[in-house]
């Protein structure tokens, strides 16, 4: 079975959380930020939309692990996919309401 993290990067680890960025994110941010090139004056917008979308999901993700951890659970990984990201997450024991999304 091939690794989870298959294709992503290491980006950083923040509260014991590694962050993984999937190869295919810059091939959808260059059509992205390519494809809107008149939807504002300077493609400079274009990139900083992307860029703050990029954020909005990594926070998001965020929010899910960190809950998980709050009610007991184990939550070490995030790895960002061009259109979201996944939080990987276990439940403390099979007695435990499972955490996570």
């Amino acid at each position: 079975m091939p690794s989870t993290r298959q294709g992503s990067f290491h980006l950083f680890r923040l509260a014991g959380i590694d962050v993984f960025l999937h190869w295919s994110w810059f091939v959808v941010a260059a059509y992205e930020i390519s494809a809107r090139g008149r939807r504002y004056p300077s493609i400079a917008w274009n990139v900083a939309e992307y860029l703050a979308l990029f954020l909005i999901v990594t926070l998001h993700e965020f929010g899910h692990a960190l809950a998980c951890r709050q009610v007991g659970g184990t939550a070490n990984k995030i790895v960002l996919w061009p259109l979201g990201g996944v939080a990987y997450v276990a439940r403390r024991n099979a007695l435990q309401p499972h955490c996570g999304a």
